[in-house]
């Protein structure tokens, strides 16, 4: 396993170091704007060296669904380049939703439960219910990468969970993430854009919802709290304040208080070990233990929220 962890960080970062350039000259690059917090011109598409890495895996694996995450990941990237606009982004997702949900829901916790046999609409439902989750999970993690490392560190941990609660074939995904973390991590060379966002959020949700027990299927959506609780607070908060949730934006937790000082390494730094820490909850105590955790890491967020960040109207 170490030594897979390893070939696939090495795989991962010459890919994306060799293709850098490349993206410079065809100006597949991220210009300051009013939601991103970087200075200068960074190159996009550095999630073309985990992706690839991931890939070879799974069909190495023969597991053939991963092609519906490498589509959306296309889309993200014709995204990244030329804004298709929300409509059709969430009309894609929904439909790849729709397939893959349909081709795993009998894989899923949901699917053993054998009294949905006789109950069609309520089938229909948790299915409609995955599909809505699978498009909520994909843009909040692109809502969620918005500092230098802050998601790369992030999902290395959360698949390094998964990968031991789950599915080990997660172990390439993680080593493709530590060889993108180098050129990644503040002050960044590179980042991974719309389409490496989407592909990872497409297998965070896979991680969960392929857990084979329901300890486990709460667990990683738990551990995973630190960054999509963020994204879902500061969503609500725009909502109620009558604002276009898709339009760019600088008033996640984690956006202000980087506007308030810190810098993206230390922001980054406390969501990873937020998230490790829930991590180590669950795995060497128990679920009880990581819920306990969770309203510590949540009361230590609402205290960042509230006297720490610059304030959210700001």
């Amino acid at each position: 396993m170490l030594i897979s962890l390893f070939l696939c960080s090495i795989l991962s970062f010459l890919i994306t170091y060799f293709f850098i350039p490349i993206f410079r000259r065809k100006s597949w690059v991220s210009h300051p704007n009013e939601r991103t917090s970087h200075r200068g011109i960074i190159p996009v598409g550095g999630s073309l060296g985990f992706i690839i890495v991931t890939l070879l895996s799974y069909l190495i694996n023969s597991n053939y669904k991963i092609i519906l995450f490498i589509i959306l990941a296309l889309i993200g990237l014709i995204d990244d380049l030329n804004n298709l606009g929300t409509r059709f982004r969430l009309l894609v997702q929904s439909f790849i939703g729709v397939i893959y949900c349909s081709l795993i829901f009998n894989e899923t916790l949901f699917g053993s439960l054998y009294f949905l046999d006789y109950f069609l609409l309520i089938k229909i439902g948790l299915l409609a219910f995955m599909v809505f989750t699978f498009v909520g999970v994909i843009n909040f993690t692109n809502f969620a990468d918005g500092l230098d490392g802050l998601l790369t560190g992030s999902m290395i941990i959360l698949f390094s969970t998964a990968s031991y609660l789950v599915d080990r074939n997660f172990i390439a995904l993680v080593g493709g993430l530590t060889g993108f973390m180098i050129l990644n991590w503040n002050p960044a060379k590179v980042f991974m854009g719309d389409s490496g966002s989407y592909f990872l959020g497409a297998l965070y949700f896979s991680s969960i919802f392929l857990s084979d027990s329901w300890s486990n299927f709460l667990a990683l959506i738990i551990i995973g709290t630190p960054i999509y609780l963020d994204t879902a607070f500061c969503v609500i908060r725009r909502a109620f304040d009558k604002q276009n949730i898709f339009e760019p934006h600088k008033l996640h937790l984690f956006q202000r208080l980087n506007r308030n000082g810190l810098s993206h390494w230390q922001v980054s730094l406390l969501y990873m070990s937020s998230i490790l820490l829930l991590a180590l909850s669950f795995i060497l105590g128990s679920l009880n233990i990581l819920i306990i955790t969770f309203f510590i890491v949540l009361i230590f967020g609402f205290y960042l929220d509230r006297f720490i960040a610059i304030p959210f109207s700001s």
